[in-house]
């Protein structure tokens, strides 16, 4: 008989093990929720930030009529107004095929990187 009450009391103690590992990853799976939270919530806000300035150069750009006069005044190398700028593009385009609108109209300008598939800036009429 000292064995069943050996082997209940193991089962027991197993048990409560058990129960203390899965509210110790339950506790851990609460606070990573909450980092999470604050994680998504500020990348949202980095990329809001990050449209905000894109469209503060392409702005410039329309006014001063290149992306490198653009660059020039906001301090920022030409490659990473260009990158900015193809946020803006990005947006659109992710914009225009939700709403199954085409091309908004405005033509690049002459040194915003925009070329076709061989590089040529040549685009094809279909």
């Amino acid at each position: 008989m000292a064995a069943t009450g050996t082997r209940q009391s193991a089962r027991a103690r197993a048990r409560a093990a058990n129960q203390a590992v899965i509210a110790a990853r339950r506790v851990r799976d609460e606070a990573n929720m909450v980092s999470l939270t604050d994680y998504f919530a500020a990348a949202d806000a980095i990329e809001a930030a990050r449209l905000t300035m894109a469209r503060a150069i392409s702005d410039i750009r329309d006014r001063e009529g290149t992306v490198t006069a653009a660059a020039a005044l906001a301090g920022i190398t030409l490659g990473d107004a260009r990158k900015l700028l193809a946020l803006l593009a990005d947006t659109n385009d992710a914009t225009a095929a939700d709403t199954g609108a085409g091309e908004n109209g405005t033509e690049p300008s002459e040194d915003s990187g925009d070329t076709d598939a061989d590089g040529t800036g040549a685009v094809e009429s279909s």
